[in-house]
């Protein structure tokens, strides 16, 4: 019974020594321009591969806070399904590259403010007309239709 038992520790020793070990990432300070060096060679490596939507999102502007803390502003949720789907092969590299177990990669979605761009013939007018109120005075006078 007792050779069993030695012969099962004896096996387990071999299977935990011949396991590769949990990957273990350091500590190291790094700076923004590491940072932003490694993010770009991870980008251009997803284009060289053909994966376009991911280098799409990998080259919306970051910051980093609290020297560990990388946030993504999006404007579009879009991007935001695109970049889950590669979440964890990016901090994956960058805590393997940059040596730092503590990296933590956050998004944020923000709402474009942007103005409505005029499309039309009477949209681009009006907007002009807003400008330059005499543009108004003078359709009136000649009798112009802007849609023409």
């Amino acid at each position: 019974m007792d050779s069993i038992l030695e012969n099962a520790a004896a096996e387990e020793k071999v299977k935990a020594q011949s396991e590769e070990p949990e990957e273990s990432y350091g500590e190291d300070a790094f700076t923004e321009e590491k940072l932003r060096e490694i993010w770009n060679k991870f980008a251009e490596n997803t284009k060289t591969a053909g994966r376009d939507s991911e280098y799409a999102v990998l080259k919306q502007e970051f910051r980093l806070e609290n020297d560990h803390t990388i946030v993504i502003t999006f404007t579009n949720s879009v991007k935001m399904m695109i970049l889950d789907k590669f979440r964890s092969d990016l901090i994956t590299h960058l805590k393997s590259t940059l040596n730092n177990r503590h990296i933590k990669l956050e998004t944020e979605l923000k709402e474009d403010n942007s103005t409505r761009v005029p499309y039309t013939n009477r949209e681009k007018f009006e907007y002009l007309a807003e400008k330059k109120p005499i543009l108004k005075e003078l359709q009136n006078r000649l009798g112009l239709d802007p849609d023409f």
